[in-house]
């Protein structure tokens, strides 16, 4: 290695980078959660454009424009948290699906060295590689025992806050940016309605489920707030592919416990209502929610577009850019990469049901708090192939619906192989902390043996 000045530089750079990490926390297994949120909110913006093309010059345009790195900068933190608490992954289960999806994000590259050429097919490489992977150990890296989970999803809700914070500060500094077309349909930080109604689904069902089961009064009326703009700004979308993903999800949150959910269901949907209320007397919005309930089709046409243009090179297909709609993931895996992006998203498909069956198989032999982890797990896996029919984002690699399936499924694994093992997980991080603070020095909070 030539130990040029530049060279030297970079390295100290990183090495102080590294130092201050760990000094935020971020060298214990639970600082994988940190790069991981970093990339959930950059999947959540997008660039902000109107009908026409023309980009909006919003408050976070700075960071929308750059949404891609900052995906690759957390995914190459995580990468490095990775390798330094490689330990973590020892026994612990990865969902196939997931699997079959990294495969995806590399043969959509090994296909753009055709499309694209040499230059953008490598990059596409390590980007894939950059990103793919560490999403794929977040769960196995940071989660021993189902109250992990719990701190995941903490994750997941603080960065919905921040979500939410981001589009209160636009909606101060001009409300217009958050809207598109004449019916003024909510976008908030990404540029399409759908992208918006798909996360806020996502967002609202994770909400839901710690409003439920997080415990602490505080938490619980945090959760109701959160909960109720979730649903707000998921109506003013008018997206009915994230309404319908949303009472999907709904179904599995609430499936051990509907009675006691309807109890805070109304307070979630008046809140709802009466924010709706104030925000159309406050901006004169003509806001068409009327969209929600209607039948039109606005599939049919995309569909065929989709399959016409598979069907010119069922081969290699015809690129991304060239595919022109993505209104279904299959549909759209066949027009931009043809049969082997086809095959392999209809494998994603068969071992994601697969993976549904054996949680339902051995969802009676865990404890009541336990099968509600599942539960959401199985609704979020659900309303990730529910929204599949309808939007493209199966071959996405900056996406919302990838962050939460990767999250999600490998959840279920876990708690699959947690039924099956039939003992608690022995988290071997608060034993080590117990030792260290001397509350257990002769290792008696050790599991008997089975």
């Amino acid at each position: 290695m030539n130990l040029t000045v530049p060279a030297m530089g970079l390295a100290g750079l990183l090495c102080l980078i590294w130092a201050g990490m760990y000094l935020m926390g971020l060298g214990r297994r639970w600082g994988m959660l940190v790069p991981f949120g970093m990339m959930l909110i950059a999947s959540a913006m997008s660039l902000p454009m109107d009908w026409a093309g023309k980009i909006l010059p919003t408050a976070w345009l700075p960071l929308q424009q750059r949404r891609s790195l900052i995906f690759l900068i957390a995914g190459l933190s995580a990468l490095v948290m990775a390798i330094v608490h490689l330990r973590n992954l020892r026994g612990k289960p990865i969902a196939m699906m997931l699997v079959t999806l990294v495969v995806m994000g590399f043969y959509a590259s090994l296909l753009r060295l055709q499309h694209e050429g040499m230059g953008p097919g490598f990059e596409s490489f390590v980007y894939s590689f950059a990103t793919l992977v560490p999403l794929l150990l977040v769960v196995p890296m940071s989660v021993d025992s189902p109250s992990d989970v719990v701190r995941l999803l903490r994750t997941v809700v603080l960065v919905n806050v921040l979500w939410i914070g981001m589009c209160a500060l636009q909606f101060v500094s001009n409300s217009s940016y958050l809207t598109l077309g004449n019916q003024f349909r909510f976008v908030g930080m990404t540029s399409n309605p759908q992208h918006a109604g798909m996360l806020l689904s996502f967002f609202g069902v994770t909400t839901l489920w710690m409003l439920f089961n997080d415990q602490g009064a505080k938490l619980r009326t945090i959760y109701i707030m959160v909960l109720g703009v979730n649903l707000l700004m998921l109506v003013w979308t008018g997206s009915r592919t994230g309404i319908g993903m949303f009472a999907i999800g709904s179904a599995g949150v609430l499936y051990t416990r509907l009675g006691r959910a309807v109890l805070f269901m109304p307070v979630a949907l008046v809140l709802a209502y009466v924010g709706f209320k104030v925000l159309v007397s406050v901006t004169g919005f003509d806001i068409g929610v009327d969209r929600i309930v209607s039948s039109q089709n606005t599939r049919d046409y995309a569909w065929w577009k989709l399959y016409t243009t598979g069907m010119e090179n069922p081969l290699f297909g015809v690129g991304l850019e060239d595919a022109e709609k993505s209104e279904n993931s299959w549909l759209y895996a066949f027009a931009a990469f043809g049969l082997g992006m086809l095959f392999l998203a209809m494998l994603a498909t068969l071992f994601g049901g697969l993976q549904c069956l054996r949680a339902i198989k051995v969802r009676s032999s865990l404890a009541m708090d336990d099968r509600r982890i599942l539960d959401l797990a199985v609704g979020a896996i659900a309303m990730y192939f529910a929204g599949a029919v309808l939007e493209g984002y199966m071959i996405s690699r900056v996406s919302p619906a990838l962050c939460f399936i990767m999250i999600y499924s490998n959840v279920a694994s876990f708690m699959i192989r947690y039924a099956r093992s039939g003992t608690p997980e022995f988290d071997e991080s608060e034993y080590e902390q117990a030792v260290y603070d001397g509350t257990d020095p002769d290792g008696s909070a050790l599991p008997a043996p089975a």
